[in-house]
């Protein structure tokens, strides 16, 4: 059994509240503009690299090919969870733009993070989604070209994993995305 981010030897993490972060975050915007709570501990955001960078635009272009139009796509904007603030490389939430300019969804149809050194710690953002009722989650593995795809979410995990590899399709709104054509480029 894996350790949670709250359970690591000999350091002690204090919790701070979603309105002590955001109180925080519009007091030093330069520092904490660069990070997200998660579980209500606050971690530093990773540096985009060109692969993510890549990956990012591949998987936006390809969601938003067949997104229904009562939905829309988000990039790395805000999702508020109970007891965190994430900004997941790519979300999708229903409803029109105008419905989130003075909130940020509580939770989301899907939300995808690129993995290019990031795995574990976006694995360990699955229970925060989970308790978040979001979906589908997925982690676009880019080391290991393919994608771990997480759904029934029940209480802080989900209930289903299933890793699509390179020459796989991914189901999402009764159309399909081909990871052969992503992973090829």
């Amino acid at each position: 059994m894996s350790a949670t981010l709250l359970e690591i030897s000999d350091v002690k993490l204090t919790k701070i509240s979603k309105e002590d972060y955001a109180l925080l975050c519009r007091e030093n915007p330069l520092h904490y503009g660069k990070t997200e709570l998660l579980e209500g501990v606050i971690f530093d955001k990773m540096t985009k690299s060109n692969d993510h960078d890549f990956y990012s635009q591949v998987f936006f272009e390809a969601i938003q090919r067949i997104l229904p139009e009562d939905f829309i796509i988000r990039v790395e904007k805000g999702i508020n969870f109970t007891d965190s603030e994430l900004e997941p490389d790519i979300s999708i939430v229903k409803g029109k733009i105008q419905d989130y300019r003075n909130q940020k969804p509580s939770t989301a149809k899907l939300v995808v993070e690129i993995a290019v050194s990031s795995v574990s710690y976006d694995r360990e953002k699955g229970r925060a989604y989970a308790k978040g009722l979001v979906d589908e989650y997925w982690i676009v593995d880019v080391s290991g070209k393919c994608v771990e795809v997480y759904n029934q979410p029940y209480e802080n995990s989900y209930s289903q994993k299933r890793v699509f590899s390179a020459k796989e399709e991914i189901p999402l709104f009764g159309k399909f995305i081909s990871l052969k054509n992503i992973f090829s480029e």
